[in-house]
């Protein structure tokens, strides 16, 4: 029993990290947007990150909800079977990013006035910065879903890699950049280019998987 304990700790580590990993992006998002932005700019961040966890509780669920089938397909060596249900668990995060990223490009003062009034100076620069913030919802969906794979076919150091990756190492410099090559916007950008940059490692790393295969 305790061995089971230790195994089932081990493989769920990467979904504690990837919690913790949105305490980093709100942490260091806070330190910088006080930088540049002083209160109001802590304001507006605020309000995404409201939205923000809501975001990984989508892509988490995508997850969990396919885990238990392609657990018990790579149980039964059914190969065929986890690719179809990859590509549908692809298709999904997809589809319910681009709608959530929809969402925000095209009613940013719907979404800011749930929580502030739109004439304050939060709710213009988060109005402002929404259509930034929200090119990586659907790489941010896609990389938590794809973490979830990982765990279900038991590959442990891949997803935690790739948590340490989108949560830390890439999100902390883009977050001390990308404000100085491009200002307010470089702030709202930093999460985005963190995921994209994430997915682009993952794509890296499969293409070259298929091959050595």
């Amino acid at each position: 029993s305790l061995r089971n304990v230790w195994y089932q700790c081990r493989v769920g580590a990467s979904s504690l990290l990837g919690e913790m990993s949105l305490a980093v992006l709100i942490y260091i998002g806070n330190i910088v947007f006080m930088r540049y932005l002083g209160d109001d700019g802590v304001g507006a961040f605020g309000i995404s990150c409201y939205y923000t966890p809501f975001f990984f509780t989508m892509g988490n669920a995508i997850a969990q909800s396919a885990q238990p089938i392609i657990s018990y397909n790579y149980g039964i060596s059914r190969i065929g079977h986890i690719a179809q249900i990859r590509r549908l668990l692809l298709l999904t995060a997809f589809v319910c990013g681009g709608v959530v990223a929809l969402m925000f490009v095209s009613i940013p003062e719907i979404l800011v006035e749930l929580f502030v009034a739109r004439d304050t100076v939060a709710a213009q620069i988060a109005i402002d910065g929404f259509p930034y913030y929200a090119l990586g919802i659907v790489f941010f969906i896609l990389n938590v879903a794809i973490i979830g794979y990982n765990q279900s076919l038991e590959r442990v150091k891949r997803a935690m890699l790739l948590v340490v990756l989108r949560g830390l190492v890439l999100l902390v410099p883009s977050f001390i950049i990308l404000p100085q090559l491009f200002g307010v916007q470089g702030i709202w950008l930093a999460m985005p280019i963190a995921e994209m940059l994430a997915f682009v490692v993952i794509i890296i790393g499969w293409r070259i998987n298929h091959r050595c295969s």
